[in-house]
């Protein structure tokens, strides 16, 4: 009882130090915004998603049980701050329905059709240790845009995330578009913790496949229906060890999204 005591307590200060430091962060970035202002208002966008499962990077992270993710996000110029929370709406034993929040700073900006991205995320996650990453992303606007982006987690998890996004989307009126998109993934691990299945390697390879498409329907001037379907797959054996996942893992729901 003491161990976890003291477990349970230098996790509540990793926590304190990293709100800490998120709190400064959006300190600054208020700041900026306030010495903005004069020029040009920032964009808020906020969205909240009504989904089957939860799949992130091919691990189901719901127990066969509908999901609810709220979004907010604040930009301007390029630099934007957001928000994003997932609710389960039907937890297994004693873990919390409200079981992860994370938070995002992020600068976008574009050289002609190249764009560059980077940013920090931080994970709050409940039943797990807290996490951090890091990450570059660069794109290219054709058909479709092509998209390579590198995470590096600096923290519970380290190791490294590749994606690799395809994206097009095809106007079938003036208003509704239909949003096609792929993203496949490859992974290598630093942590002695997440190994090739029956050996003691480390694991480095190809992860996940995820296919989705959703379509864009505009309600009023500022809200936009989507509803969205996506198939979540193993792109090798060791990943489907890994992942869990046998024949992939089909999902859906429909996106509520609020600019203003």
């Amino acid at each position: 009882m003491k161990i976890k005591k003291l477990l349970m307590e230098e996790k509540m200060r990793r926590r304190i130090k990293s709100v800490f430091f998120m709190v400064l962060i959006l300190i600054l970035f208020g700041g900026a915004f306030n010495s903005w202002a004069e020029e040009e208002s920032p964009a808020a966008t906020g969205s909240i998603s009504f989904l089957s499962k939860y799949m992130w990077r091919g691990y189901e992270l719901s127990n066969d049980s509908i999901v609810v993710q709220p979004s907010m996000t604040m930009a301007y110029k390029g630099l934007a701050f957001n928000t994003w929370s997932n609710l389960d709406t039907d937890p297994v034993g004693e873990n919390a329905a409200l079981n992860e929040t994370d938070l995002t700073l992020s600068y976008d900006t574009n050289f002609g059709p190249f764009g560059l991205g980077v940013g920090y995320i931080y994970y709050g996650l409940e039943g797990m240790q807290d996490t951090q990453e890091f990450y570059l992303k660069t794109s290219y606007a054709t058909i479709l845009t092509p998209t390579l982006t590198m995470y590096k987690d600096v923290s519970s998890l380290p190791g490294y995330y590749f994606s690799m996004g395809l994206s097009h989307s095809i106007s079938l009126t003036e208003a509704i578009a239909l949003n096609l998109s792929g993203a496949f993934g490859y992974y290598i691990s630093d942590d002695d913790t997440i190994v090739k299945a029956g050996t003691d390697d480390k694991y480095n390879g190809l992860q996940d496949g995820l296919l989705s498409a959703s379509l864009s329907i505009p309600v009023t001037k500022y809200i936009t229906v989507a509803p969205t379907a996506s198939y979540a797959f193993a792109l090798s054996d060791k990943a489907e060890d890994s992942l869990g996942i046998s024949g992939g893992e089909a999902f859906g729901g429909v996106v509520l999204s609020i600019s203003f």
